[in-house]
């Protein structure tokens, strides 16, 4: 069988430790070639050595390990590239939720939704526009198995401009409903969900509980109504007490955690409610983050070392809790079928009621070379069209970042839920352009 080659684009991110564990995990990844990329050295040399200690505790699996800081030369000849990746992070949040705040627009978190959730989609479409372009001349058949946020909006991105075969990972339905189980004193991977919609904002549509055939959906929200964790707020613990009140508004369960669906939701409480239901906006918590300090913790958490630890998963190296894209790579290598919980691919009917083109987060079937999407069913008109308008705006953040439109640009802000005002379209817009002149550069 081929040795494989696999690049991991930013490397220092926490997600690189996953799939490494995942990589030490199956034969198919004996003399594989491992190449680390990220643009700082620092970063670089943490996950190196951290990566380095996870391979050697499999003396079966021999793994090549590599580092660069050149993404060329990462990308040359490869078979499978994983991002996750973007530049300067936290700093840019900050601005992110501060620029629309100005003109009357709060967030709570901007990383996926809202102005927020635009501006930072359109920054990491012109980074992906030049990956994609070596890509392209460098490792053409090889997949792109992405981390790096906005997934819906990338994924929509790397459908519509560009030939390289892509797919989006990302753990909010299975990892959170580790965590749920958890909270409702089972174990990981006891509840077995089928849940659609667009990344970071699924709708719970059945479950079960493992190895059983019947539906314990009554069951399991009648739990969640009576949980402490969907009441409180808990320092160190996901706040789900909006998802309870989203629940018993639209009768369907979101998954994703309060901070990121409220992204897709300006029915969230008022600005003046956030301190009694204890919200607030996440730019304090970025600017900390993205002072050089706090950020050499953050990456010191992140590459798996001493942090404090939240109660919840009580074990963060339960199987249940991996990563997916190896077991992706293994199921398309060996030509195993290989069911996946969740997975952002084309729609291709999964939610018959949501367009066929566009990029959903639903179950997935690698099989034949391909994911595939799995029929899921139609959403209720409440949840579809909270679903629905987000996929026009990804469409449309897409085409005026890639076409370098201002014009588009404004468009889409007015098209906000979040966004109230042509004024606010436009201020909002006029701050960003210049704050992020550097970073747009499709934009002339």
């Amino acid at each position: 069988m081929k040795k494989l080659k696999i690049a991991m684009l930013g490397a220092g991110s926490g997600f690189v430790v996953s799939v490494a564990k995942e990589l030490n995990a199956h034969e198919l990844f004996n003399g594989c070639e491992f190449v680390l990329q990220d643009i700082s050295a620092e970063r670089l040399k943490s996950a190196e050595e951290t990566v380095a200690g996870i391979l050697k505790s499999n003396k079966k699996i021999k793994v090549s390990l590599k580092t660069t800081t050149d993404r060329k030369k990462a990308l040359d000849g490869c078979d499978y590239v994983i991002t996750s990746c973007e530049p300067s992070r936290y700093a840019n949040w900050v601005k992110d939720i501060r620029i629309p705040a100005k003109y009357g627009v709060h967030q709570v978190q901007g990383e996926n939704g809202g102005p927020g959730g635009l501006i930072h989609a359109m920054r990491n479409i012109c980074m992906f526009k030049e990956i994609l372009a070596d890509m392209e001349k460098l490792c053409p058949d090889a997949w792109l198995m992405n981390f790096t946020n906005p997934m819906s909006v990338l994924c929509t991105y790397f459908k519509n401009y560009s030939p390289i075969k892509a797919l989006g990972f990302c753990h909010q339905v299975h990892g959170s409903f580790g965590v749920i189980a958890e909270q409702l004193g089972m174990e990981p991977g006891e509840l077995e969900v089928f849940s659609g919609g667009i990344n970071h904002l699924n709708w719970l549509f059945d479950i079960r509980k493992k190895g059983t055939r019947e539906s314990c959906m009554p069951e399991f929200l009648d739990k969640v109504r009576k949980s402490k964790y969907w009441k409180k707020h808990f320092d160190n613990i996901p706040t789900q007490m909006f998802t309870l009140e989203t629940l018993n508004t639209f009768n369907m369960y979101p998954v994703g955690y309060d901070d990121h669906i409220v992204e897709y939701m300006p029915f969230f409480w008022e600005e003046s409610e956030w301190k009694e239901h204890h919200y607030k906006s996440n730019a304090d918590l970025y600017e900390n983050l993205a002072n050089k300090k706090a950020h050499a913790l953050e990456m010191t958490r992140l590459l798996g070392k001493t942090y404090t630890k939240p109660p919840f998963p009580v074990n963060n190296d339960h199987p249940y809790y991996a990563e997916k894209p190896c077991q992706v790579i293994v199921a398309l290598e060996t030509n195993t079928p290989t069911y996946f919980d969740a997975i952002n691919i084309v729609n291709h009917g999964a939610i018959s009621n949501l367009p066929s083109n566009a990029i959903v987060d639903v179950p997935g079937i690698a099989i034949g070379g391909q994911v595939r999407s799995i029929y899921i069913g139609e959403l209720p008109v409440g949840p579809q069209e909270i679903c629905r308008r987000q996929i026009t705006l990804h469409e449309m953040i897409t085409k005026a970042t890639h076409e370098g439109d201002d014009s588009l640009a404004v468009q889409t802000l007015c098209l906000d839920p979040y966004v109230r005002s042509l004024s606010q379209a436009r201020n909002i817009w006029a701050d960003f352009r210049k704050e992020y002149k550097s970073y747009l550069t499709t934009f002339k």
